[in-house]
């Protein structure tokens, strides 16, 4: 039996979290711009193109996010071969060859009655001109999706249409909820005016930390269009809520017959300075891991804390001081985990075998085993 604690262990914060928030997206109130369209279906959403372009997220091991006006960084290659054999791939610890523009929508979701704002990143230039794989990427408990636009910012100049939605996490839990809040952006992406053309919904791919870890992977189990998934330290776990609210996804790993990728860290395992563990060792990555199916990666990065995988970590608030003080670099650990996600979802999605290197293979040994800054298994 799964123990009792809030997704991301911050059960002790709980009430001083909902007035620390800076984007409103817990609530589900947040991010989307007015409304000026309609989009038609079970679940929609309304929303306008942004004049700005974006050119992917960071560069190196965590650098930065560049400004968005400027183009996709080149076309930078690595050592390894493509699905041919011959041909390099892109390296994935660097920006793609496309460019994007940014498009922001409410989506209101009519399985939950959930309305939040959503934010796309859709290839405008680049080696071909789509429809691009859909990315989800879904925040962790009480964060915004600010933290995480790094992601969809790297995934975007690979050439995936990639979007951050604001899906609402209150206080009591719901983890199908969410799942289900998650599966309705696919349905607002195939019908959505600023996507048509651009967009190939059969081929998504969820994306998510903490809480949002487990809901991504959660929405894979009712959604067939979802064709891989990526956890960042999802945490199996939740206060004072049902098996049906909350199913324990570690134990349905095994019927979910998709590519995973679970990325995590040991430290906070046991309890932290609040009383409770960020990422209790029960319920953590690993319990993930255990029970997938062929083919999945488990990344742990060393020294890191639940918290690493975000954009900023120092800019977090409240909900990181609930966890245990990282050894391990913010950005690096972010900026490997980036390069994993987007590795990750070339080799299987796009088939891509050259990116095997920088999953397991001679790449993945070299920046990332040998210099300690993780460990990794696959099956």
């Amino acid at each position: 039996m799964k123990r009792a604690y809030v997704s991301s262990g911050l059960v002790v914060l709980s009430l001083l979290i909902a007035a620390c928030g800076d984007d409103g997206g817990s609530d589900g109130s947040g991010g989307g711009a007015p409304s000026t369209t309609s989009a038609t279906g079970a679940t929609t959403g309304t929303g306008t193109l942004d004049s700005s372009s974006s050119a992917g997220g960071a560069t190196g091991a965590g650098g930065d996010a560049t400004s968005a006006t400027t183009g996709a960084g080149g076309d930078a290659t690595g050592a390894t071969t493509g699905a041919g054999g011959s041909t390099p791939v892109a390296d994935p610890n660097v920006d793609g060859p496309y460019t994007s523009t940014i498009a922001t929508a409410n989506v209101t979701v009519a399985a939950t009655g959930s309305t939040f704002g959503v934010k796309a990143w859709i290839p405008s230039a680049g080696p071909d001109a789509g429809p691009y794989p859909l990315v989800i990427v879904a925040h962790g408990f009480q964060l915004p999706s600010t933290q995480y636009e790094s992601y969809a910012e790297r995934l975007a100049s690979f050439g995936y249409v990639a979007v951050t939605a604001e899906y609402p996490t209150g206080f009591t839990a719901n983890h199908l909820k969410n799942a289900k809040d998650l599966v309705g952006v696919i349905d607002w992406a195939s019908t959505a005016s600023q996507l048509m053309g651009k967009v190939d919904v059969q081929k998504t791919v969820t994306l998510g930390h903490s809480l949002g870890g487990k809901a991504s992977l959660l929405a894979a189990t009712l959604d067939p269009r979802i064709v891989a998934s990526v956890g960042l330290d999802p945490v199996d776990s939740s206060m004072f809520c049902n098996a049906t609210d909350c199913p324990d996804m570690s134990n349905l790993m095994g019927s979910l017959s998709i590519p995973t990728l679970l990325v995590g860290e040991t430290l906070d395992g046991t309890a932290g300075g609040f009383g409770q563990a960020c990422a209790p060792a029960a319920d953590n990555y690993q319990t993930f891991y255990a029970n997938a199916v062929s083919p999945s990666v488990e990344v742990t990065a060393l020294g890191a804390n639940h918290m690493s995988f975000l954009d900023d970590a120092a800019s977090c608030g409240l909900p990181c001081f609930a966890c245990k003080m990282a050894t391990a670099d913010n950005a690096a650990v972010n900026g490997m985990a980036r390069a994993f996600a987007t590795a990750f979802v070339e080799r299987h999605v796009r088939g891509i075998t050259g990116y095997d290197a920088y999953l397991t293979g001679s790449e993945a040994q070299a920046r990332y085993v040998t210099t300690n800054l993780a460990t990794i298994q696959s099956k």
